[in-house]
């Protein structure tokens, strides 16, 4: 729907937005109630929201919007995916095609991902020296994968080269 309606999102389409909206409550209410401790599925929602929630934090929550912050991580999310041999490049290429068509942040360049990758152990789905990384693996395919943070700390490092 997003993609064959990406112009109608970027423009705030009214009745396509509360359309998209009462989907979402919907696939995230079912979610959540099979999983109210976010022991299990529940974390698979925060793609993108590792990464993300470090890049908000490190400017203080005021260089970047929330939203704008997610699309980064899930850039993130994809392309470490995509070194971890999660992702595939395909549904990498088309999630950032479709960021830029929706006007959200698609490159990782020029964003401080070193001063980032400093916050990334204040991670709520951090467990001792693990988070357990959201990593994609198709079209509404997602999981969580146990990755120590020293190591994830190194790979978003990489991003930045």
């Amino acid at each position: 729907m997003l993609e064959s309606n990406a112009e109608r999102v970027a423009q705030r389409d009214p009745e396509l937005t509360a359309e998209l909206v009462r989907r979402s409550v919907r696939v995230k209410a079912r979610i959540v109630s099979l999983d109210a401790r976010e022991n299990g599925p529940r974390a698979q929602l925060n793609l993108g929201h590792t990464v993300g929630h470090a890049l908000e934090a490190q400017a203080g929550y005021t260089a970047l919007a929330h939203g704008e912050a997610v699309s980064l991580g899930l850039v993130a999310a994809l392309r470490l995916g995509e070194a971890l041999g999660q992702t595939p490049k395909e549904l990498t290429e088309r999630t950032l095609a479709l960021l830029r068509r929706l006007g959200l942040p698609a490159s990782l360049e020029g964003q401080p991902l070193e001063a980032a990758a400093g916050l990334l152990g204040h991670d709520k789905k951090r467990g001792g020296a693990e988070v357990r990384f959201v990593v994609a693996r198709g079209v509404g395919q997602v999981d969580t994968m146990p990755l120590p943070l020293d190591e994830l700390r190194r790979r978003v490092l990489a991003l930045a080269e």
